[in-house]
């Protein structure tokens, strides 16, 4: 897939902002904010149902607040989310490629990182491990696996419960054994095997990749315990390379202004000591 469309200048749409077409025939746009600069461009593809301004507009709310920082940013919809159509020949990651290729070429971008909440942080992971022009991973209640640690947190909270409530507890732990639980996280999301995943991160780090990790309390049904990172990734999880937080007071969409406002300057705090490319 040739991502390169033409070489003509694009006009702007604001101050410091651009549309930017790329993917299949120049179906799939997204909006490239901020001036040139020497570090990673940030790319946000839309997740779940989300268009790229990101839920609560926090895409936008953080391209402003990088660009401010000289840092740029390229929100986008991913093939059928926003306003982007269903290709069927074109995947989240497909086309996440495509969109490097077209920042590279007509934009000047060297260096990127790429992720976001919940399948966007996916479709980082799923990038940086098939393009080395990804120098760093956004994962916002992303991969992870559960184990002893997700258990024993889950197992501490059961005991902080009055009573009546482990009533209802046990009703819907015979609802599970009975095969009548409902839908969780990973039914919406496609991850490699734990081995697979352990491998992958191991690879990321060995390459110099960033990895900021932020997990949320919406995201109880696949993380409750700060050191349940760890025994997902092994000893490669306390790389300083790896920056990790748990936020069990924020949701998984950060639907509260003050959430949101502490993700923006967590991420561009990140963001600012990247390392930079003389290539730019």
């Amino acid at each position: 897939m040739n991502a390169v469309l033409d070489a003509k200048p694009v006009a702007p749409v604001a101050a410091d902002e651009v549309f930017v077409r790329f993917g299949p025939d120049g179906r799939l746009h997204g909006v490239l904010s901020g001036a040139p600069g020497a570090g990673p461009t940030l790319l946000l593809p839309s997740a779940g149902l989300q268009p790229r301004s990101g839920p609560f507009r926090l895409h936008a709310l953080l391209a402003h607040r990088l660009a401010a920082l000289g840092i740029r940013t390229f929100r986008y919809d991913i093939p059928g989310v926003g306003e982007a159509p269903r290709l069927p020949e074109c995947d989240a990651t497909q086309a996440t490629i495509a969109a490097l290729d077209q920042l590279e070429a007509l934009h000047g971008c060297r260096v990127f990182a790429v992720g976001g909440i919940c399948s966007a942080a996916d479709t980082g992971w799923d990038v940086a491990n098939v393009d080395t022009r990804v120098s760093a991973v956004l994962l916002l209640d992303g991969l992870c696996y559960t184990g002893p640690w997700y258990y024993y947190a889950r197992a501490l909270e059961l005991l902080r419960r009055l009573p009546r409530e482990w009533r209802h507890f046990a009703r819907k732990l015979r609802g599970r054994m009975r095969g009548n639980a409902g839908l969780d996280s990973t039914d919406f999301r496609s991850w490699p095997s734990h081995a697979q995943a352990r491998e992958q991160f191991a690879a990321m780090l060995a390459r110099d990749v960033r990895l900021l990790c932020i997990f949320s309390g919406g995201y109880a049904d696949r993380f409750l315990h700060p050191r349940q990172f760890e025994w997902a990734f092994g000893a490669a999880a306390r790389d300083p390379r790896v920056n990790l937080h748990y936020w069990p007071d924020c949701d998984h969409t950060y639907f509260g202004r003050d959430q949101r406002e502490r993700l923006i300057e967590a991420i561009a705090s990140w963001m600012s000591r990247l390392p930079r490319s003389p290539a730019g």
